[in-house]
């Protein structure tokens, strides 16, 4: 579904400016607006405690991006630590995730790949600790190593669970047979401990204690999402047939290489049935390259509430599933922003429901433009916020210098309003 946008502008002191662009979603009207460009493959978004979107880009840098002033400051650069090529090449740094308990331990995960000294390809999971005081990322502890890569199908996303683990999809590394070997660690997911008293080592309920295989028969998931109903989803690629969204289950067979989709051929339905595989909830027949998806709930774009998204890269757009109550079903889904970015590698969502996606240009391998977008319904904002401040009383009106404003009936200009409560709305008379 195409979305049409406008473009805004507005003239103030004689000079030309670009307010937003606007898109919209249902009957709610979004503020479209650039945080960042000129970035090298942005991989993985997240939004920070602190309030800043930390991203990673294949390369092999980490950043904390201010997603006022689109400021970005690089904390940590592995570049050569990392294998990474910009041509027909998806390995690099991928993945990264907070520990359950970052705010108190500062600790958080990487995955990216490496070559050997014999120039083999592989990926690994590592930690960092976040210094606070000298805004970097130090002290890497390997958690996994030596797992099989390639320069394609390597994953990876990570995500973090409330039981102090951390899930991890692999690639298959371009070795279909290994995603049903389970004493190899592609095309699987991955479970991992990260408590303080078994850090990095197996959990000790994964279906085999001795292994941190999860679930396998995957060919290359790169989403994983908890969603608040305890459910685990996650979407995949496929070859050229049957890309998947799939509900992980513990102990579980996804099939492939044997099975692409649905077990719905004949040497499929054999293989199905001997190996209790898991079949999707959806599949994509061409391929539209599902990249991450999260679980949208917040009131200011309810046409998303309650709902999961995802980022799609070759077919350039967003995609919204809507659940059957129990959340085992998709009972709709919907396109959106068709072509209107490029390719939508990931997404992330602000705790006010501001949502940002980052862009990996228009074709495969990624080319410019490599951004990360805005999309904020400032309506919302704007009524939620004068709804706020009617229960206000006035402390002050101060001009821009800071000066108070004894008489405002008279004052023409740039004021602001300070309340009680120590906030401010910015005013032109």
């Amino acid at each position: 579904m195409q979305i049409p946008f406008r473009l805004f502008l507005c003239f103030f002191s004689m000079n030309l400016y670009v307010v937003s662009q606007t898109v919209n979603v249902g009957n709610t009207t979004l503020n479209v607006r650039e945080v960042i460009n000129n970035l090298s493959i942005p991989w993985e978004i997240k939004w920070g405690p602190d309030g800043y979107i930390w991203m990673t880009e294949r390369p092999g840098i980490v950043s904390r991006v201010n997603v006022e002033s689109g400021e970005k400051k690089v904390i940590l650069d592995i570049q050569d630590l990392t294998y990474s090529s910009y041509t027909n090449s998806e390995a690099g740094l991928l993945g990264f995730e907070f520990h359950p308990s970052f705010t108190s331990n500062k600790i958080l995960f990487l995955v990216y790949t490496y070559t050997t000294s014999s120039g083999q390809i592989k990926e690994r999971l590592v930690s960092y600790n976040y210094d606070e005081t000298l805004d970097k990322l130090k002290n890497e502890e390997i958690l996994i190593d030596n797992i099989n890569g390639w320069t394609t199908h390597v994953g990876c996303r990570i995500l973090a669970l409330d039981d102090n683990t951390i899930l991890i999809s692999t690639g298959d590394a371009q070795d279909q047979s290994s995603s049903q070997n389970l004493s190899e660690l592609t095309g699987k997911i991955l479970r991992v401990d990260v408590s303080e008293d078994n850090f990095g080592g197996i959990p000790s309920d994964n279906p085999d204690t001795s292994s941190y295989v999860y679930s396998w028969g995957h060919r290359n998931a790169q989403g994983l999402e908890l969603a608040p109903n305890g459910i685990v989803y996650s979407s995949e690629h496929g070859p050229q047939n049957d890309d998947e969204l799939n509900i992980l289950m513990p102990n579980r067979n996804y099939g492939w290489p044997s099975v692409h989709g649905f077990c719905d051929a004949p040497n499929e339905t054999n293989f199905c049935n001997a190996n209790d595989v898991v079949e999707p909830l959806v599949n994509w027949t061409p391929t539209i390259a599902p990249s991450d998806i999260i679980w949208y709930d917040h009131p200011s774009i309810p046409e998303f509430q309650n709902t999961l998204l995802m980022t799609v890269l070759k077919n350039k757009m967003l995609v919204k599933f809507d659940f059957s109550d129990d959340g085992l079903s998709v009972i709709n889904q919907t396109e959106y922003f068709n072509n209107m970015w490029g390719r939508l590698r990931d997404i992330c969502v602000s705790p006010d429901g501001r949502i940002y996606l980052a862009t990996s240009g228009y074709s495969w391998p990624s080319q410019p433009p490599n951004e990360i977008i805005e999309l904020s319904n400032n309506s919302y904002y704007l009524n939620l916020n004068e709804t706020h401040q009617k229960n206000l009383s006035i402390n002050k009106i101060i001009d821009v210098l800071g000066k108070e404003i004894l008489n405002i009936k008279d004052y023409r200009g740039i004021h602001f309003i300070i309340y009680n409560d120590g906030s401010s709305k910015k005013k032109i008379k």
